[in-house]
C-alpha cells in the first residue's frame, strides 16, 4: 500500500491521487490536521512499535501494510493558524508536539520506500556545496553575523548583492501586517549594526531568465519563467503579479546540465524536487537551491507535462515491486 503523508489544502497531493483512484490503486492519505485533530486515530506503544497502526472510518491500517512512502508536506496547521493565531501559544504547542509525532513516524517507516526521504535533506548550504563539487556554477555565497565580513563580500561583488533566507522562506505576522520573505537586493549598508543575526547573501546575478526544474526518478522537467520583462518578479519570480503573470513555456535543458542535475540529486539522495536555476546574462547557468517537495503543479500545468500522473505512476510502480 501507497502511503501519503500531507496537509489537507495541498492541491498536487489531490490530483495525484485521482491519478491513484483512476488506476485502483491502494494508499491512504494522511494528513497532519486529521491526526492532531483526531479525525485519524493513532496508535503507537513503545514495546510494541511493529503492531502501530491508525484508524479511520473505524478501519485499523497497520503500519506495516505500507511499502511506499510520498513525502509530499506534512506539518501545516493552517487551520489552527486561521482559528487561534500563528503566535497563538496553542498552536506553537501543537506545531511542537507534532514534531515529536512526526520523528516517530518517520522512524517507523524508515526502511520503506520513499519519495523524498526528508531525513536526508541537507542545508541549503550543504546543497550548494555539492552543486559546486558536481560542476554547476553557483554565486558566491556567504552566510555571516559581521558588517566588516559583509562589506568586503559586498565589495568583492561589485556591491550588488542579494539576502534571503538560510532555511525556508516564510511568511510573519507582525503588528497586524503581513511579510513574506523573498529574496531582497542590497544596494547599501548603510545603518547596519557591526553585529547582527546570521544571515545568507549571494552574489546578484544579472539573469536573462529563471528557471524551475520538477526532477523525479533521474529525469528533468523544465520550464522557463520570462521573470526579468516585469520589476515586480525581477528580483524573485514568487512575488507574483496576478495582473501582469509571467510568461512560461516548456524548456530544453543542453544535455551537460541535466547530467550535473542527475548527479547532484544522486548525491543527495534525492529522487525528486523542484530546482532552481538561472540563465544569466553571460549565457552560464547557476544552481539557486532545490526544494523537494515544493509545487510541481505550477510547472505541470502550463507546460503540459502531466506530472501528477507521472508521480503516481512512480508511486504505483515501487508499490509493485
Amino acid at each position: 500500500m501507497i502511503l501519503i503523508l500531507s496537509t489537507p489544502r495541498d492541491t498536487d497531493t489531490q490530483m495525484v491521487i485521482e491519478n491513484l483512484q483512476s488506476n485502483n490503486a491502494r494508499f491512504f492519505r494522511l494528513n497532519d490536521e486529521d491526526i492532531m485533530s483526531g479525525l485519524i486515530t493513532l496508535n503507537l506503544e513503545p514495546d510494541q512499535l511493529d503492531n502501530s497502526y491508525l484508524i479511520k472510518d473505524n478501519k485499523k491500517i497497520f503500519f506495516s501494510d505500507f511499502k511506499v512512502v510520498w513525502m509530499r508536506k506534512f506539518g501545516f496547521f493552517k487551520s489552527y493558524e486561521d482559528f487561534f493565531g500563528k503566535k497563538d501559544d496553542l498552536t506553537r504547542y501543537i506545531y511542537s508536539e507534532f514534531s515529536v509525532i512526526r520523528n516517530l513516524l518517520f522512524k517507523l517507516l524508515e526502511n520503506k520506500k520513499w519519495l523524498f526521504k526528508r531525513f536526508n535533506m541537507p542545508t541549503k548550504l550543504e546543497v550548494l556545496q555539492v552543486a559546486n563539487t558536481v560542476g554547476l556554477k553557483i554565486p558566491n555565497t556567504l552566510i555571516t553575523s559581521s558588517v566588516e565580513r559583509l562589506r568586503s563580500f559586498y565589495n568583492e561583488n561589485n556591491k550588488y548583492i542579494i539576502t534571503k533566507s538560510i532555511g525556508e522562506g516564510k511568511h510573519i505576522n507582525f503588528q497586524g501586517n503581513n511579510y513574506p520573505f523573498f529574496t531582497q537586493i542590497i544596494t547599501s549598508l548603510d545603518g547596519l549594526p557591526n553585529t547582527f543575526t546570521p544571515s545568507l547573501f549571494q552574489e546578484y546575478i544579472h539573469k536573462k531568465y529563471e528557471l524551475r526544474i520538477f526532477f523525479l526518478d533521474d529525469i528533468c522537467y523544465s520550464m522557463v519563467i520570462f521573470s526579468q520583462n516585469n520589476e515586480k518578479t525581477k528580483i524573485d519570480f514568487r512575488n507574483y503579479d496576478m495582473e501582469r503573470p509571467n510568461r512560461v513555456s516548456r524548456y530544453l535543458l543542453p544535455v551537460s546540465i541535466e547530467e550535473k542535475i542527475r548527479k547532484l540529486m544522486n548525491t543527495l539522495g534525492l529522487n525528486t524536487g523542484s530546482i532552481d536555476i538561472i540563465k544569466a546574462i553571460d549565457n552560464n547557468y547557476y544552481f539557486l537551491e532545490v526544494n523537494p517537495s515544493g509545487q510541481f503543479g505550477m510547472t505541470s500545468i502550463p507546460c503540459n507535462y502531466n506530472l501528477h500522473e507521472k508521480v503516481s505512476d512512480y508511486l504505483i510502480k515501487e508499490n509493485e515491486k
